[in-house]
């Protein structure tokens, strides 16, 4: 058996990586603004796989999608597939979750700048101090979840997501078809 050494300055990259808890992380929602930022590519997936765990729980099948497309996940329809962009606030103020419905960063080199109309289908608004998401087919870039809305959300995660489809035209909520499926739109 041979042996193959490990090259000069490729030491780091086969170390497993640092399983060092994130103990600022369990008081979530409770953090300051400077954590909710440096963590917030996490709490942005972390939305992501919730919405996906709705579209679990409702039958719906999805996949989640390369980072550098304007959509972050599609579902699969009996009518075709749906681009879902998914936004997530951390927690509500003043009584309101506000989402930004943008793209980009502010330090890119692209900056921030709003999608183009037809960059995704559906939009999945998650409350993820709350564990809930609203869908929606509005397009306007400042949208808002009322806390008065939280609990509706919780008792029926789908009604939101049928009422996002009649928006949009598609009544049925059927699994996809077996074989190659078209897009919505």
């Amino acid at each position: 058996m041979t042996h193959q050494p490990l090259l000069d300055g490729f030491e780091e990259v086969f170390h497993a990586p640092s399983s060092a808890s994130h103990h600022d992380l369990l008081q979530f929602p409770k953090l300051d603004a400077e954590t909710l930022r440096y963590h917030g590519k996490k709490f942005g997936r972390a939305g992501e796989l919730l919405v996906e765990s709705v579209f679990l729980s409702l039958g719906v099948h999805s996949v989640g999608v390369a980072e550098h497309l304007p959509f972050d996940c599609v579902v699969f329809l009996e009518q075709g597939v749906l681009r879902v962009q998914v936004k997530t606030a951390t927690r509500q103020r003043a009584g309101c979750f506000n989402f930004n419905v943008s793209r980009g960063y502010h330090r890119s080199p692209g900056g921030v700048r709003g999608y183009a109309e037809n960059d995704y289908d559906l939009l999945a608004l998650v409350c993820l101090s709350e564990n809930v998401v609203k869908f929606s087919a509005d397009r306007r870039r400042a949208q808002v979840v009322g806390i008065e809305e939280v609990e509706r959300l919780r008792r029926q995660p789908g009604a939101s997501f049928v009422a996002a489809l009649a928006a949009l035209g598609v009544d049925q909520m059927a699994p996809a078809p077996a074989g190659p499926v078209p897009f919505c739109y």
